[in-house]
């Protein structure tokens, strides 16, 4: 740690006599001293620049910062600008705020802690940081020997540093200059205000604040924003968003179309449902259902409008294609899957509910931890009209070899569940839909990977250089070119095999993305060779298909009989 913030800790600890005299909870505390919903809101809308260069509102820096140092959209019934309003104003007070997330339990032990969030001060006793030599050891390791607990030290180091930052008002750059970068303060010079002359504007912004707190007036502090609205106006207005751009951000912020509460919840609950009722009708049909299944369908096309929506929207913030990064390419392939299923649903239902399904897990891997939502620049070798060609092209094709996988999960249950008629009927029908989406889906990934090849030629002088990616983009196209010439086999367990193939196969996408991205090193990997951890779910997840896919090969071996 630096001099300057062992200083600043130090000042934090000493200070802390303050409320820790006194019987009033922190609850109390914070609804005595909330910065107010309006105020916040205006504040929302001054404009911040990151570390990357990227101008955005206040609203998606703070929303940021608490996702980043609590892993929540909202905490104490305050939104993540009035937190972090309050955090740079009022630091004696919320570094005892338990804000900061510590997924840890061996790292809770040694704070002495056994709450899921820690305040800012619970890392510090006798003036020292109680996380230093674990710090310091971390980061010592190679990347690929750390372990899980140095990682989540790590983690929670950078978060304790965050709050460091704000508390100190060093994190948030809101005044740009003429010439040099931004910064977080300037010095203000009102005429006719002595007081204010040689002050800066973070102190008067604090003491504003602390006299809207005890009078409830907050014209005052509101007109002050005014002042870094016209710096910002006046020194760099012509590289500033609109206020439309700005609008837009903060109103896509606030419906986090992506998030659990949005499409995710519109696919898992109208496919579940859309995949009952078709259950149903195959071996019961009423009107009820039949209406049922209708409203289904309409739901259905109301989230994929949203998806449309908000990838646009997303597009139109980000001024680049929404499938840059890895966050934004799952969401992308997602609206892929739906746009498989809708064209497949003439043919079969089926297809459509799979495709809500599959949509709805990949919503699922787009919103877990290691995938990062944020807006961002995109990188010189990606800011290219390539990558809305190439990128759009090869994972379109992803989406429809995901509907392929699920198809054939879908088609192996059928089998187990009767051999009636019917069900064969089925079967034999959604196999047909499975070997369209698969067509089209090994068309996509073949052109995308020649027009891979044109544009790493533009970028790096050479159509093929055997790159991780490139290898196994190749090795699915082979994989998927196989699977669909089974069918000259001619073989009477056709309907079987090529739904497990379909199911299986799958596997070599899955590795060309994100096996490619997080565990090899190459030009299109996101972790470089570093050690990622494997999800939880993926070996139960291969040990159910397994079981699936031989119950299934049994109950098929009858039908033949």
């Amino acid at each position: 740690m630096s001099l300057k913030k062992v200083i600043f800790f130090l000042f934090i600890i000493f200070n802390l006599n303050i409320y820790s005299s006194n019987d009033i909870s922190i609850e109390k505390l914070i609804l005595d001293r909330t910065v107010n919903l309006t105020h916040s809101e205006k504040y929302s809308k001054i404009l911040t620049i990151d570390k990357n260069g990227r101008i955005k509102p206040f609203h998606t820096t703070s929303s940021e910062i608490l996702r980043k140092i609590a892993r929540k959209s909202n905490m104490y019934g305050l939104t993540p600008s009035q937190i972090v309003i309050a955090m740079s104003v009022d630091p004696l007070l919320w570094q005892m705020v338990p804000i900061i997330k510590v997924p840890d339990e061996d790292i809770l032990k040694i704070i002495g802690k056994n709450e899921s969030h820690v305040a800012f001060t619970s890392f510090f006793l006798d003036n020292q940081y109680l996380l230093s030599n674990y710090v310091e050891s971390a980061f010592s390791k190679k990347p690929i020997d750390r372990t899980k607990f140095d990682k989540k030290i790590i983690e929670v180091d950078e978060r304790i540093n965050i709050c460091s930052m704000i508390f100190s008002d060093q994190l948030i750059k809101i005044f740009p200059s003429k010439e040099g970068p931004w910064s977080s303060d300037v010095s203000m010079d009102i005429p006719g205000v002595d007081s204010l002359k040689t002050q800066s504007f973070k102190s008067v912004y604090r003491d504003l604040i602390y006299s809207s707190f005890d009078s409830g007036n907050w014209q005052d502090s509101d007109m002050l924003l005014d002042f870094v609205i016209n710096w910002q106006d006046k020194y760099a207005g012509n590289v500033l968003p609109s206020k439309y751009k700005v609008n837009a951000e903060i109103f896509y912020n606030n419906l986090d179309p992506f998030g659990w509460k949005r499409l995710f919840l519109i696919y898992f609950l109208s496919g579940c449902i859309l995949l009952l009722t078709l259950l149903i009708a195959i071996f019961y049909k009423n009107k009820t259902i039949l209406n049922i299944s209708k409203f289904t369908k309409i739901f259905i096309a109301f989230g994929f409008l949203l998806h449309l929506f908000a990838l646009g929207l997303r597009w139109y913030v980000s001024g680049h294609a929404p499938w840059s990064d890895a966050y934004e390419s799952v969401i992308f392939i997602s609206f892929a899957t739906m746009i498989a299923g809708v064209i497949f649903s003439r043919k079969s239902s089926f297809a459509l509910s799979a495709a809500c399904l599959v949509a709805a897990m990949l919503l699922v891997v787009a919103n877990l931890n290691w995938l990062n939502p944020e807006m961002t620049n995109l990188v010189p070798v990606l800011n290219s009209y390539w990558l809305m060609i190439h990128v759009s092209v090869i994972t379109s094709s992803y989406g429809f070899f995901g509907l392929c996988a699920f198809i054939g999960f879908l088609n192996l249950i059928l089998i187990i569940l009767s051999n009636k008629e019917k069900i064969k009927v089925n079967v034999k029908e959604l196999t047909s839909v499975n070997e369209q989406s698969m067509i089209l889906g090994l068309f996509l990934l073949t052109v995308g990977t020649f027009l891979g090849g044109v544009w790493a030629n533009e970028s790096w002088g050479r159509y093929w250089g055997w790159d991780p990616k490139e290898t196994w983009a190749l090795v699915s196209i082979i994989v998927y070119s196989v699977i669909l010439h089974l069918r000259l086999l001619k073989s009477k367990s056709y309907n079987y095999l090529f739904n497990f193939f379909a199911l299986f196969g799958f596997s070599s996408i899955l590795m060309t993305y994100f096996g490619v991205n997080y565990y090899l090193d190459g030009l299109h990997s996101y972790a470089a060779g570093d050690a990622f951890p494997i999800p939880t779910f993926v070996f139960p997840t291969l040990c159910i298909c397994i079981l699936i896919s031989t119950i299934s090969f049994i109950r098929f071996k009858k039908w033949l009989i």
